[in-house]
């Protein structure tokens, strides 16, 4: 046996069918998830896609920066795309768009959730259906739209705390209340 590293691809398969659809299938957005979904993307539009269908069930989420640098390809550049609010006006932050689209804003989009699609694969979803860029497909999601932030106790303790919640650009709130079903 020889060590070596494993690279795990989260966009494991993409391709177009006889009609022109294009198809990706996202599993986690990762380190490398916006790099490979745009290796996707540009290999689809070759093909000369012509509707694009992103699958994200039982995609539990990941790395927000991956979910932006995706809308980025997806939507206009300057466009809000989340906001976070909390109770500090650190908290608060608006994440706008800063790519021009990598596809035609007239290429219909379709994204198929599920019950286990949760955080960042919601806030693809959630956007895209607040742009009139995607419709939505499927059953409803998970509704895990917190900003945790991490602080380290002391070398082997990191306290792990709420500290805002995602809104989509119209304002939707993306947590689901009472996610944990303890009354809260």
């Amino acid at each position: 046996l020889t060590r070596a590293n494993i690279i795990v691809k989260h966009v494991p398969y993409w391709g177009v069918d006889e009609d022109g659809i294009g198809y990706i299938r996202i599993t986690k957005f990762s380190k490398n998830t916006a790099k490979d979904f745009s290796l996707a993307l540009k290999d689809l539009k070759e093909q000369n896609m012509q509707g694009l269908v992103i699958d994200l069930r039982s995609n539990s989420g990941g790395l927000l920066n991956n979910a932006i640098n995706i809308l980025d390809k997806l939507t206009d550049r300057g466009i809000n795309l989340l906001n976070t609010r909390g109770r500090i006006d650190k908290s608060n932050k608006k994440l706008n768009s800063r790519r021009v689209p990598a596809i035609s804003s007239e290429t219909p989009i379709a994204v198929l959730i599920n019950k286990s699609s949760a955080s960042a694969s919601e806030i693809v979803a959630g956007v895209l259906q607040d742009l009139d860029r995607a419709v939505i497909v499927g059953t409803k999601s998970f509704g895990k739209g917190l900003v945790q932030s991490m602080y380290n106790l002391n070398d082997t303790t990191t306290l792990k705390v709420t500290t805002a919640k995602y809104y989509t650009p119209s304002g939707r709130l993306i947590q689901k209340q009472d996610y944990l079903n303890n009354g809260f």
